[in-house]
């Protein structure tokens, strides 16, 4: 896909917010709940339709087998490379067994790990890397949307999830006006326009990358 653009601000979906709602004044719908608002409808965003893609790489160091996550909180981890080449990714108890049957003794190390795990942040690699290697491990992942502190801040959601994101703070402004019918219709309208976009992405993905081919260009960093 194209890269995203982020021009919008939070005083943009307020302003949208209190048209739709009938408070041009300002006077129902305090800041401080919209800005909430705002934060927790960004999270549904990328809990749904995981849209904030990105890419750390650090060095692969010798003898180190635990690596932790970026400073960015990361919602989920993609994909996990060494020298350009994908490690298999297992959860803990199978790498556990895997460890176990491969190196009882624990000696085990090698030049390229084979395969990875995840555990409350710590990302670990098997065998244990034998060589440091600058820039060799790169990580593919999904990141938390960061939280507007305040209204005139930018988005942390692309332009095109902004018409989304002004129907879910519609919806809770209509909940906290026990408008339940109403409030109800803006979320089911929020979830369509999840779908649809959700959907989108994967038909331009799918029509832009029929097959995946091995890039010899991905082979070092």
């Amino acid at each position: 896909m194209p890269a995203e653009e982020f021009t919008h601000t939070g005083t943009d979906v307020a302003s949208r917010v209190r048209t739709g709602f009938g408070d041009s004044s300002g006077a129902q719908l305090a800041d401080s709940s919209i800005l909430s608002w705002i934060n927790d409808g960004q999270r549904e965003i990328v809990n749904s339709n995981p849209i904030l893609r990105a890419t750390k790489i650090t060095d692969v160091v010798a003898g180190q087998s635990d690596y932790s996550f970026p400073n960015d909180k990361v919602l989920s981890i993609e994909a996990l490379y060494i020298s350009g080449y994908p490690l298999t990714n297992l959860s803990p108890q199978a790498a556990r067994e895997y460890i176990q049957a491969q190196d009882p003794a624990k000696l085990l190390n090698s030049e390229r790990p084979d395969v990875w795990y995840e555990r409350a942040g710590i990302i670990t690699l098997f065998p244990v890397p034998n060589k440091t290697i600058s820039n060799g491990l790169k990580l593919e992942y999904v990141s938390n949307p960061i939280n507007l502190s305040v209204l005139s801040s930018a988005l942390a959601v692309p332009d095109r999830y902004f018409n989304e994101l002004v129907s879910y703070v519609i919806a809770q402004a209509l909940e906290m006006d026990e408008n339940y019918d109403a409030s109800n219709m803006k979320l089911r309208q929020f979830r369509d326009g999840l779908d649809r976009l959700s959907t989108k992405d994967t038909i331009s993905q799918d029509s832009q990358y029929t097959a995946v081919m091995a890039d010899p260009a991905d082979a070092w960093y």
